[in-house]
């Protein structure tokens, strides 16, 4: 009987836990103190995004579209002081533009010649090293 008050006991505690750890992204500004649509969109617009949707999501305002350099992202916004809550945009966490780098640079097409080696001193001639896989 004690076992399965302690095994209930330790569920629901993970329950708990995971519903608080949910709750984390959510913003808590009361409705009457939210900032109307109008200045979400307008400071997007000071910060160089172009906005393609606009909705509420968990309490938070959701920005889909581009940033500054045409770069796609998602913005969840605080509603009543607009302070960007979380941020992520395409090629963060493993996902990658076409095209591009993690960093965001453009990649080399294919059987472009190598980028010189950097003037250190440390490929002595000047030209990039060769390699031999055995």
């Amino acid at each position: 009987m004690t076992r399965m008050a302690l095994v209930a006991a330790v569920l629901l505690g993970a329950l708990a836990s995971g519903a608080a750890l949910a709750d984390d992204d959510a913003c808590k500004a009361p409705m009457d103190q939210w900032q109307p649509r109008e200045a979400v969109a307008e400071m997007a617009k000071a910060r160089g995004w172009t906005v393609r949707r606009l909705k509420v999501d968990d309490g938070c305002y959701q920005i889909r579209g581009e940033d500054e350099n045409g770069r796609a992202f998602k913005a969840k916004i605080d509603p009543a002081s607009l302070a960007v809550v979380r941020l992520k945009r395409k090629g963060d966490d493993g996902e990658r533009s076409e095209g591009r780098r993690r960093d965001g640079t453009a990649r080399p097409e294919p059987g472009a010649p190598a980028a010189a080696p950097p003037a250190s001193g440390l490929f002595g001639s000047g030209t990039a090293p060769k390699g031999e896989i055995q």
